[in-house]
């Protein structure tokens, strides 16, 4: 008997000991929906603009929650509690802003003095009180990884409600699949087009729809969907946000940094060349010590698809952003736009100088990858310009009718790039960078060199910038 006891308790122990990994890196509650389930969601919310978004914070100790919320109860409070009942609750107080109405209110709050590989919960004051407890999960401050997707637009490329059910389905359900089997995923990242018409409420409260979004921080980009209209401005609370000297409307970049990873983000609809490097400048130097630098922009400057054919792309942007990415030793860029899955190879100076075959290592290669995401909004076939042979390009998909998404995955000196189809997660592409090197340089003879050409395209963006206000103008707000 006492035989059969010590056999049934060593079981036990192995079976303890192999559910220790995975403690720290539980499902995400993140499930995927029928289209009746979905369907029955979408009425619930959908005439509402009181969903919250949880977006990255400044660093990973922080995370920050924004929300609409009636004018004459708002209190922009948030309790955060490391169980579900909430005892112990630490509360955190923001402060409200102006909505793009008069009977409401944006409250924003940040959370901070998080803790990793740590489960929280969390409350903010709505119109009805507090509302139910979240989960949120730390992961490991260090070894860590992201997830990456464009071009969410909800609405489509039309203003029918329908189809912006039917893209909020898809949303919902490429991002069940991506949590479901990326459970040690720490934040999301988008280089843009979250909505279509920037205009509408409704947009907003069905990209926050999904139960996911409740549990991962979002970093979102500007597009230029988002900026048809101001919504950006009321529904999102980026940190570090830049708005320059030149900037207008809704035109701002943000930074942030979450352990050795410092990102970059551009709101690539503005010209402004001179708000663009000085961003840059102020988060390299603020951070001089993260190994890693990830810029994030809307516009695909070496994208698989119709981006190799605009003018705009190929010259205007081109010439205003690689040399950011250059002098300030960018290892990789999202982008999206063009709706088609691709990547490049290492880039310097917007010429491939070195090869990014799939499935391959490279260590401490020079230049930058550039990623293209496709995207939740279309299903259109790209596949024709997979036979482009365009010669930055190292991998394309062009199969429009699955979504993509990508992760990102930093482990010591490596990072990892992998993209899945966003239906089953089968691996389509795949790229690992190491880095031996952290010096980045970025005060060496070349690159001071490089910064004083860079101010004749600085002058030429500004005058650009006079000349797009006259078209946007024109044609009644940005393409």
């Amino acid at each position: 008997m006492k035989r059969i006891l010590k056999t049934v308790s060593l079981i036990m122990a192995i079976l303890m000991l192999m559910q220790i990994p995975f403690a720290a890196n539980a499902a995400f509650d993140a499930p995927a929906l029928t289209r009746g389930e979905w369907d029955e969601l979408y009425e619930e919310y959908c005439d509402e603009n009181t969903l919250p978004m949880l977006c990255v914070g400044a660093d990973e100790n922080s995370v920050s929650l924004v929300w609409h919320a009636d004018k004459e109860k708002a209190q922009p409070k948030v309790r955060l509690a490391k169980n579900k009942n909430m005892s112990g609750y630490v509360e955190f107080t923001g402060k409200t802003t102006e909505a793009e109405n008069d009977e409401q209110v944006v409250c924003r709050v940040v959370m901070d003095g998080l803790e990793e590989n740590t489960t929280y919960y969390y409350k903010w004051y709505s119109d009805n009180g507090w509302s139910k407890a979240y989960k949120y999960e730390t992961k490991s401050f260090s070894d860590h990884k992201a997830l990456v997707v464009g071009d969410i637009q909800i609405g489509g490329q039309t203003e029918d409600s329908s189809v912006q059910s039917d893209v909020g389905y898809n949303w919902n359900n490429v991002l069940a699949e991506a949590l479901q089997e990326n459970p040690d995923i720490s934040y999301l990242v988008s280089p843009g087009d979250n909505t279509s018409t920037g205009k509408t409420a409704d947009e907003w409260q069905t990209l926050l729809m999904p139960a996911g979004v409740r549990s991962i921080p979002m970093a979102l980009a500007i597009g230029n969907h988002d900026k048809k209209g101001m919504t950006y401005n009321y529904y999102t609370n980026m940190p570090n946000e830049y708005f320059g000297k030149y900037f207008e409307g809704l035109d701002r970049d943000f930074w942030f940094r979450y352990g050795d990873v410092l990102y970059l983000v551009f709101d690539a609809c503005s010209a402004s060349a001179a708000d663009h490097m000085a961003m840059a400048k102020e988060a390299t130097e603020k951070n001089p010590d993260a190994k890693w630098r990830i810029g994030i922009m809307h516009q695909a400057l070496f994208g698989p698809s119709v981006c190799a054919f605009s003018t705009e792309t190929q010259i205007l942007l081109n010439a205003v952003f690689t040399p950011i990415f250059d002098t300030f030793d960018v290892d990789l860029v999202l982008t999206g736009h063009s709706h088609m899955q691709g990547r490049s190879h290492f880039m310097y100076e917007s010429m491939t100088i070195g090869r990014a075959e799939s499935g391959k290592t490279y260590t401490d290669p020079l230049g930058t990858v550039y990623l293209n995401t496709n995207a939740f909004c279309d299903h259109s076939s790209f596949e024709e310009y997979e036979f482009l042979n365009l010669p930055y390009v190292a991998y394309s998909f062009g199969k429009n009718d699955v979504t993509t998404y990508t992760t990102l995955d930093f482990k010591g000196d490596t990072m990892k790039i992998e993209t899945m189809r966003g239906d089953n997660s089968e691996l389509l592409d795949s790229l690992t960078i190491v880095k031996t090197d952290d010096d980045h340089n970025d005060d060496g003879i070349l690159k001071k060199f490089h910064r004083l050409l860079y101010k004749v395209v600085e002058v030429l963006g500004w005058v650009y910038l006079e000349g797009d206000k006259i078209t946007v103008a024109i044609r009644g707000g940005h393409f």
